[in-house]
């Protein structure tokens, strides 16, 4: 294993000692060095236990099942699709669009919605060539039932019943849910979703799956993965990197800066800004034991394009946010050069002789300083080579950030108890409409 790591941390501008009374200090985090006691015991706990947990999957994941499947899936089928929502899908999605080849032997698409407008193209697809992945932990999603019962029909049609069956796969954890069910009925092979939570399975067969049928080097994600989740298993709150982070944003967030901002600085880097948003805010948006509530809000702005039009906002707006930049230094050595043919216009001569990549990474530093003179708080994780290694040390960072953030709020970031309200209450409705009828 590589001892080396590719994700760079600079948190340096959450600090006063940085950005003036507007950072937090070292002192501070220091304090809540305590509380953080019971999530020490708790890593080491997941850390050695014999079954799944989102600390241990990087060892516990079997790689060699999961390339033998995709190996087999690439070799059968030239698109494989992919019905799941929330967790079941974005891990995945944020793997293949952040690493996959640009021209897999075999495409994978991702469908998380059930917007009647996308899922009517799916009477557009060519089925013999195709492999329909459905994922539901609780295998009752009523989103993801809704996507395959309503595409069944149409493979059926073009297939046949027997093959229809044979180009589906499930992944489930519930053998009480109806996906499972339906996979024992209609004779579909069916994976087992481990017992990890959908937001922090994109570690497991949920996301590995997908992301090695795109053409992800999977094995090297987890060996990141590995690498940082040994560093975060440090007991000292200033050197284990999301300790300190997790402790820096909560105190700011005691500030009132409850708006995490995430800005990428890479267009296929956005992918990861979605399946954060999923991660931070299901895990914190909560109400404690004494009845407060919690959460930190998150949202995206994406670099350079934002900065015409999120940053006078984040500049001279409330002081309630707090800006993390994800990028890949790399880009200030590619595209192509400005030409010094027309550098006597005054608008073009400070562009003349540089790259696209030089402009894309002083936009980037411009932004991160005139937040720091601003005394608006913001950190940088810099993906040193944009790679699988350093992907996979960024999700377990976040995840434990997560994770530590709401072992300060006093919160159990692995639970969603309000959802419940709104899925219960969409089938009530359901109910209310005639079969035959117009929802209106």
């Amino acid at each position: 294993m590589s001892n080396i790591s590719r994700l760079s941390i600079d948190n340096s501008n959450l600090f006063d000692t940085d950005i003036g009374e507007g950072g937090v200090s070292n002192k501070e985090i220091e304090a809540l060095s305590d509380r953080l006691d019971p999530l020490r015991k708790q890593i080491k706990e997941w850390t050695n236990s014999d079954h799944p947990t989102f600390l241990n999957l990087p060892h516990k994941s079997n790689l060699k099942a999961i390339k033998e499947r995709g190996q087999k899936i690439a070799g059968q089928f030239s698109r494989t699709i992919v019905f799941g929502i929330g967790g079941s899908s974005l891990g995945g999605e944020m793997l293949v669009r952040t690493l996959g080849d640009s021209h897999p032997k075999n495409s994978v698409s991702f469908y998380d919605n059930v917007d009647p407008s996308t899922m009517i193209t799916l009477e557009n697809v060519d089925w013999h060539e195709t492999l329909l992945l459905v994922i539901s932990k609780s295998g009752n999603t009523a989103e993801v039932l809704s996507q395959f019962l309503t595409t069944l029909p149409i493979m059926e049609h073009e297939l046949g019943y027997e093959q229809a069956s044979k180009h589906t796969l499930f992944i489930t954890e519930n053998r009480e849910g109806a996906l499972y069910k339906l996979g024992e009925e209609l004779n579909i092979e069916i994976i087992e979703h481990p017992p990890v939570g959908g937001r922090f399975s994109v570690l497991s067969v949920v996301g590995l799956l997908p992301a090695y049928i795109g053409g992800v080097d999977i094995a090297g994600v987890m060996e990141g993965a590995r690498a940082m989740s040994e560093r975060c298993a440090e007991d000292d709150i200033l050197k284990n990197p999301a300790f300190y982070d997790g402790a820096a944003q909560y105190l700011h967030a005691r500030r009132n800066r409850t708006i995490s901002v995430v800005m990428p600085y890479a267009d296929n880097l956005r992918f990861v800004v979605n399946w954060f948003r999923q991660l931070w805010a299901e895990s914190l948006g909560k109400i404690d034991a004494d009845g407060n509530h919690h959460g930190l809000t998150p949202t995206e702005a994406h670099g350079v394009t934002d900065q015409h039009s999120q940053l006078q906002l984040l500049l001279e707006g409330p002081d309630d946010k707090l800006v993390t930049f994800i990028t890949d230094p790399g880009f200030r050595f590619q595209g192509r050069r400005v030409p010094l043919r027309f550098r006597e216009i005054p608008a073009i001569s400070p562009l003349a002789g540089h790259t696209i990549g030089e402009l894309f990474m002083s936009e980037l530093k411009a932004t991160r300083t005139t937040l720091s003179r601003r005394g608006r708080p913001n950190r940088t994780l810099a993906l040193l080579e944009r790679d699988a290694y350093a992907l996979g040390e960024l999700i377990i960072l976040l995840e434990m950030e997560t994770v530590v953030v709401a072992t300060l709020m006093g919160i159990d970031p692995f639970d969603q108890p309000a959802v419940e309200e709104s899925k219960i209450l969409t089938r009530e409705y359901l109910s209310e409409i005639q079969l035959i009828g117009d929802l209106i």
